[in-house]
């Protein structure tokens, strides 16, 4: 199970294709995402007891999910990321010695 997650075991077209996969979720996910935040809570803020009976406490719930998948996102995009650049530097060390 541990060597799925050993992303230098992976094909690199594999590995772009993780780090654009998760690039794309993460920029959906992160729409508004601020401002919906700073909106629920100043909802929050201003009615107290009554917008929570109306559900705004379920909704900054939601919005911490949502921040939680955009952070692990970008966290999978840049550990994929430093895995390709390292692919990358090995090649072109490689390539100058060789060369």
């Amino acid at each position: 199970m541990m060597r799925l997650f050993n992303l230098t075991r992976w094909p690199t077209p594999s590995v772009f294709l993780l780090a654009g996969g998760t690039a794309a979720t993460f920029a959906f996910v992160t729409v508004n995402l601020f401002s919906q935040a700073m909106a629920s809570l100043a909802f929050l803020r201003k009615f107290g007891w009554t917008a929570i009976q109306h559900g705004a406490l379920w909704q900054v719930g939601e919005l911490i999910l949502w921040g939680s998948l955009a952070l692990a996102c970008w966290l999978v995009f840049k550990i994929c990321e430093r895995v390709l650049e390292d692919r990358y530097f090995d090649w072109a060390h490689r390539r100058d010695r060789d060369g």
